[in-house]
């Protein structure tokens, strides 16, 4: 870990699975048509790209909240995780995913001194490749499963409507 580490974000305990169905009040997120995910996650660079070239990009707004460079790097990897979720559920019957700590993630990934451009790179290159997947996603797919750790089942429709909350509502995050 570098010299000049921030103190960790205050952890977000809530359990998102709610926005599945019920939308998030927070964001304005609605529960969309998982056949539009591919698009909506194409439509996410630009946005990030917007916000990373901001001066205040690494800037934390307040102690405990991350900076919207932080976010985009927690961002980033969620894109990955996430689309690599939905082709193992593609790939295998019922697939068990293991805990995925963002607080933990961010501070070995030290998301704080990332380079804004090549962030923003990655951004791309991460809702790129999950968007490709939704290319192999059939009708009869969507209510494919994959469990959390916890014992909570997504179906790939599910957790696509999960992933792009998550992503929509960290824009707002760093927007709101």
């Amino acid at each position: 870990m570098t010299e000049h580490a921030p103190p960790p974000a205050e952890t977000d305990t809530r359990d998102w699975t709610f926005v599945i169905d019920e939308g998030c009040e927070q964001c304005g997120y609605a529960p969309h048509d998982p056949a539009t995910t591919a698009q909506r996650l194409l439509a996410l660079p630009s946005r990030w790209n917007a916000v990373l070239r901001r001066d205040d990009a690494a800037v934390r707004p307040r102690d405990g909240v991350w900076s919207p460079l932080e976010y985009a790097g927690h961002s980033r990897d969620l894109a990955i995780a996430l689309g690599e979720r939905i082709t193992a559920m593609l790939d295998a019957q019922n697939p068990t995913f293991a805990d995925y700590d963002g607080e933990a993630e961010a501070v070995r990934g030290e998301f704080w001194a990332a380079d804004p451009a090549q962030v923003a790179r990655e951004i791309e290159q991460g809702t790129g490749a999950s968007a490709a997947v939704f290319d192999r996603v059939t009708d009869g797919d969507w209510d494919r499963t994959g469990q959390r750790s916890d014992g909570f089942t997504f179906t790939v429709a599910t957790l696509s409507r999960y992933l792009v909350h998550d992503l929509e509502h960290h824009l707002h995050d760093v927007d709101g």
